[in-house]
């Protein structure tokens, strides 16, 4: 598989979005590493990572499995790698290292425990071939693991109007880039059709109230997918109003005393058996 085998990333290369997939682990990040528990992920397990990005995933990873396991990420980006290095020295983490490579050509030295990923399925034109062909870089009785958004899930409670019309322009964005804004709910079906059986699913949603980085989030989300959304017809930046959407969004939430429920990370998981 080359780099063409995986669509153009939906939310650009800017350092904006650099920024934004930050703010988004600060979210999600508690939510990740305990789906990644609830899959299986334990002590001394050798991990690999794929579509690692700025190495959050693995980072969270290599602290479950601890100081006798050990988790490598792959990215096909350099950029990307080059601070996930140094997200990994910031958190003192020893146990885990990173190297360039496109999905699903990963070289190991030997199988793994576990292979996770998070946010990367979406991003590949055919899911199942990917997993099928990661499924050689399990040992047997090793499990796989993936997460992903059901973007449509963001919502507030009361309902605001603006949230759910954020949340109507970012689906088209996604759906506009060739994406599936519910590839959350596809994994498990994803899984089945790669030959695992009986795969579990869990769930986490983070939320947060009208001042909050969960407003935030939204806002560069939206702001990310600008031009697909505008390209969609949905919407075009003079009714997005990107200037002011945060003052909005934060304001729209306050009078209705909302609570913001983001999109739901979706994990499901399966074991390889004998049915390999």
């Amino acid at each position: 598989m080359s780099d063409l085998d995986m669509t153009e990333y939906a939310m650009g290369h800017t350092s904006g979005e650099t920024d934004r997939l930050g703010l988004q682990d600060s979210l999600y990040g508690g939510h990740t590493e305990f789906l990644l528990r609830a899959a299986g992920l334990k002590e001394g397990m050798r991990v690999l990572d794929v579509g690692c990005g700025t190495g959050d995933v693995s980072i969270a990873a290599a602290r479950v499995v601890g100081p006798d396991g050990h988790v490598v990420g792959v990215d096909m980006d350099p950029g990307v790698l080059t601070t996930a290095r140094a997200n990994a020295a910031a958190s003192s983490v020893r146990n885990v290292s990173f190297e360039q490579g496109a999905l699903p050509d990963v070289e190991l030295e030997e199988p793994v425990d576990a292979v996770v990923g998070r946010l990367i399925l979406i991003h590949v034109d055919d899911p199942v071939a990917v997993v099928k062909s990661l499924r050689g870089s399990l040992r047997p009785g090793g499990f796989m693991t993936f997460q992903d958004f059901n973007t449509s899930r963001l919502r507030a409670f009361p309902e605001v109007p603006l949230v759910t019309k954020c949340q109507e322009w970012i689906c088209a964005g996604l759906r506009e880039a060739g994406r599936n804004p519910d590839m959350g709910e596809q994994l498990a079906r994803v899984l089945r059709a790669a030959g695992f059986t009986d795969p579990g699913v869990a769930v986490g949603v983070p939320t947060g109230g009208p001042d909050s980085d969960a407003v935030t989030l939204v806002v560069e989300s939206t702001r990310s997918l600008m031009p697909m959304i505008e390209r969609s017809g949905v919407a075009d930046p003079r009714e997005v109003e990107l200037d002011t959407l945060h003052t909005r969004l934060t304001k729209a939430c306050a009078e209705s005393q909302a609570t913001l429920y983001l999109p739901d990370l979706v994990a499901a998981w399966a074991v390889l058996g004998s049915g390999r």
